[in-house]
């Protein structure tokens, strides 16, 4: 009988060996494995692993001592057998220190491992925000960030044909980047992703935007409404902001269109718009050949719809001082060139700043004085637009006072360094010099003649700026504001002269090995005697500023006699 016993349970065990009778299952053994050579903070990462029953599992990332110092998941709820999870490299928002690890699972008192590798943490952008989700075709999108290293962010949109794209060099820290949406109205993904020098790159930022109809006219009167329809940035679309280098430099270096008739010193010639596309038509302004660029709109066979600002002088054949214009010119007098891709030239009326461009980057700012029209002579106020530098002129007189050092740009407009007046064999200086940064001049602008700390003044440009440079001259449109430096930043003094204050504590006119430090509240004090230095040209004081912004207003008339001497010029055609 118990022989018997023992042959049915040996009869019992067989069959569950056998195919239609499976035995039940083992429990599956607690293994944990993570994919790829290693993982990139910032970067999803697939951490697989195996647990034997239903429950939940801690994961940690452990030193070489056993010792936790990171947590991956913290009672994760867990199926037996395969599960899986995305990891991305950090704790706590912090990325886990480039090395080699261990990942160690722990569930129900058991533990399993596998080694793992930290690289160097992927490039982040951290909240970033889109300043609107509408916008006009043409008009910009800007997108606000903290980018976790310097590099490159790239804001694309659209498909195929109607793809934009526009990449920013960035710091690290906080930043924005904005494209212009050329693109026809629909409904779009704006993609932003921030690129290191070695070509690693974030993840895709997504933001949808809706892009709706243009205006029909194109007419810059504030720095938001200076971006053309589908047009590429130029002079006539980049916004006036000198923060943004690459837009600038893109204006800097893009085609320039010019009028030229082919005849001689067309550089100290006009031709006038015309209102309507015939000889006969009245005219609206006055533009110089050569040199003064314009804003094509449509161009026709026979005549070309243009924008510029009406370069009238006393003797030009239209008056309308400085006034931006829309009209007509011969299509034949168009001529496109390629200005000096190495180097270009902003001239910011508002802040009284030249801001010269080398190889993409600002490399230097001086200062000068642009023209102050009076009642009298309301001509005086420099023509704004886009021009190129033509011919060196060299020194000649205005007036009693002589202007070193000329480079012309449009007709009677020259780039020129600070004037002075000789007496008894003496350059004086103090009837000019004291004004730079301020408008002075008769329509000329003119540059400091003291070295900056890049070495920079008129000297310097005369001698190395390339002829064919293009120089931009901005508009003060009512509404720009300058913006006002914190009362915690900081300036240079000398330490015992109470003359200047510099931006630069290796300025030439601070002249001493031991600068002191002064903040920028401080120098702003009512009691401040410190000037600003002419050299390298600091920040105004804080009371300058703010009446500059209060005059600059959104509404107000910074300049009411030009404002009243364009309701009388006469538009009739003159003889010259």
């Amino acid at each position: 009988m118990r022989r018997l016993w023992i042959l049915l349970l040996a009869a019992v065990l067989l069959a569950g060996s056998l195919p239609g009778n499976p035995a039940r299952a083992e429990a599956p053994e607690l293994r944990i494995a993570v994919s790829g050579d290693e993982v990139l903070p910032g970067q999803a990462t697939v951490i697989s692993f195996t647990v034997p029953a239903d429950g939940t599992c801690n994961i940690d990332v452990i030193d070489g001592k056993g010792e936790a110092v990171a947590r991956v998941a913290e009672n994760r709820a867990v199926t037996a057998g395969e599960n899986a999870l995305y990891w991305n490299g950090t704790w706590k928002g912090l990325a886990i220190p480039q090395g080699s690890w261990t990942l160690r699972i722990e569930m129900n008192g058991e533990t399993a491992e596998t080694p793992v590798v930290i690289g160097r943490m992927v490039p982040v952008l951290i909240g970033p925000t889109a300043d609107t989700d509408t916008v006009k075709t043409g008009r910009r999108v800007t997108i606000s960030f903290w980018a976790t290293e310097a590099g490159t962010v790239t804001l694309s949109a659209g498909e195929g044909e109607n793809r934009v794209s526009r990449a920013t060099p960035v710091e690290e820290g906080e930043g924005t980047a904005s494209l212009a949406a050329a693109l026809p109205p629909g409904e779009y993904m704006l993609e932003a992703i921030l690129t290191r020098e070695d070509g690693m790159a974030s993840i895709t930022y997504q933001f949808p935007i809706t892009v709706t109809e243009a205006e029909a006219d194109y007419t810059p009167l504030s720095p938001e409404k200076t971006v053309h329809s589908g047009a590429a940035l130029d002079g006539w679309t980049v916004p006036m902001d000198i923060t943004d280098e690459e837009a600038v430099w893109q204006a800097l270096t893009a085609p320039i269109t010019v009028l030229d008739d082919g005849k001689d010193r067309a550089q100290v010639r006009q031709i006038v718009i015309r209102k309507e596309p015939n000889e006969e038509s009245d005219g609206v302004g006055a533009i110089t050949l050569a040199s003064q660029g314009v804003h094509v709109i449509e161009r026709g066979a026979e005549w070309t719809k243009i924008q510029c600002y009406s370069s009238s002088f006393h003797d030009s054949p239209i008056l309308n001082w400085n006034a931006l214009v829309t009209g007509y010119v011969k299509t034949e007098l168009l001529k496109e060139i390629t200005p000096n891709q190495e180097m270009g030239i902003v001239v910011d009326k508002l802040t009284q700043r030249m801001y010269i461009f080398k190889k993409g980057k600002l490399y230097t700012t001086l200062l000068v004085s642009t023209g102050k029209p009076n009642e009298r002579q309301p001509y005086n106020e420099t023509r704004s637009g886009e021009f190129l530098l033509v011919s060196r002129v060299g020194g000649f007189m205005s007036d009693n006072m002589y202007c070193p050092r000329a480079i012309r740009f449009n007709d009677g407009d020259l780039l020129h360094e600070v004037p002075y007046v000789e007496r008894n064999g003496n350059q004086i200086y103090s009837v000019t010099e004291p004004y730079m940064g301020e408008k002075a001049s008769h329509g000329c602008i003119r540059v400091q003649r003291r070295t900056n700390p890049e070495g920079a003044n008129q000297e310097w440009i005369f001698n190395n700026v390339k002829m064919g440079t293009k120089i931009l001259i901005w508009e003060d449109w009512q509404g720009r504001q300058i913006p006002i430096p914190e009362d915690d930043t900081i300036f240079w003094r000398h330490p015992t002269k109470n003359d200047y204050y510099h931006c630069s504590d290796h300025c030439p006119m601070l002249n001493t090995k031991k600068p002191q430090e002064v903040t920028y509240g401080e120098l702003s004090a009512e009691d401040s005697k410190l000037k600003m230095c002419p050299a390298c040209g600091p920040a105004p004081k804080k009371n300058v500023l703010m009446e500059t912004n209060a005059t600059y207003a959104e509404g107000g008339d910074h300049n009411p006699v030009l404002t009243e001497a364009l309701k009388t010029c006469p538009r009739r055609l003159k003889e010259r």
